[in-house]
């Protein structure tokens, strides 16, 4: 049996109980990198074959590959159900190492400059900075929050949604469902984005477009307003969800918070992300460090 009637049903079997953006991202892996193996009789791939395969693809990390491995497995998998197949070539794969992502928040400094000068566009523009720069929310988190998900008298967020181009639907993990602190440098922006939108006739989001409908997804910010700040500001061109990063590095730096707290804060289950991607980032920057202190007077 061919390697592509698998994978055809690996989809298939799947696409109902999986988030349209999670299937996309499955078929996407299928196109662009198992084609590879489609008219290969799956009994007769072997783990060498996938680990020179490996070897020929250029320009992907290692957290790439290990999605790739993911697909793989579950493919290998329907076909042992239906005897296709002995065992899953992947039994003698090595789990590849994890590296993390290099980051690039934004200096203190350039955070102000950039609330500052989005005063002179439009102000969902400046809330979006706010609301990324002071909570570490996702853009697509900060794009489906609801009014009544605001509580202005106990300063709190509550987090329960996300959008994007597949539409909206629950955050990314069972941790992302969270409640977090609305700091009182973010207090004045959320304050009048509420109090405007609440005006609204048949309205229930935080954030909306000119028709009163909220936005699908990032692009407007992005190309409209993102963009041309920073090049405004001379800043080299970072994703806005550099804002999470910044936010994140700057509450450990400061000392805000604990590693635990920032997990619950950012919407992770563990704290490996924190330590893997924030504290290394953190620990790379120590000419940053005040060595004049005296620990013990």
């Amino acid at each position: 049996m061919l390697f592509k009637k698998y994978a055809d049903l690996y989809i298939y079997l799947n696409s109902d109980d999986w988030k349209p953006s999670y299937l996309d991202k499955q078929k996407g892996i299928i196109k662009n990198y198992l084609t590879h193996f489609y008219n290969q009789d799956i009994n007769t791939i072997k783990s060498t074959d996938i680990k020179i395969y490996f070897k020929t693809i250029e320009l992907i990390g290692n957290k790439s590959k290990r999605n790739i491995l993911t697909v793989l497995n579950g493919i290998f998998k329907l076909a042992i159900e239906d005897e296709a197949i002995d065992k899953n070539p992947l039994i003698h794969f090595g789990r590849l190492k994890y590296k993390a992502p290099k980051i690039q928040p934004f200096s203190a400094d350039e955070v102000n400059q950039m609330i500052e000068k989005s005063k002179n566009y439009n102000f969902n523009f400046v809330y979006f900075l706010a609301m990324g720069f002071y909570t570490g929310m996702r853009t697509g988190e900060i794009l489906s929050l609801k009014l009544d998900e605001v509580d202005l008298k106990n300063k709190t967020i509550s987090i329960n949604s996300t959008r994007s181009r597949f539409g909206e639907s629950s955050p990314k993990t069972d941790g992302s469902i969270r409640r977090i602190p609305i700091i009182n440098s973010l207090y004045p922006y959320i304050k009048k984005m509420k109090l405007k939108n609440l005006k609204l006739i048949d309205n229930e989001y935080m954030l909306v477009n000119q028709y009163k409908k909220p936005y699908r997804d990032t692009f407007v910010f992005t190309q409209r307003w993102w963009k041309p700040l920073l090049e405004e500001l001379n800043l080299e061109y970072r994703r806005p969800y550099n804002m999470r990063h910044t936010f994140a590095t700057n509450m450990l730096y400061k000392k805000v918070c604990t590693p635990v707290e920032l997990a619950q804060f950012l919407g992770h289950t563990t704290t490996e992300m924190i330590y893997n991607v924030y504290v290394n980032f953190l620990e790379g920057h120590l000419d940053k460090f005040d060595k004049s202190i005296d620990i013990y007077f």
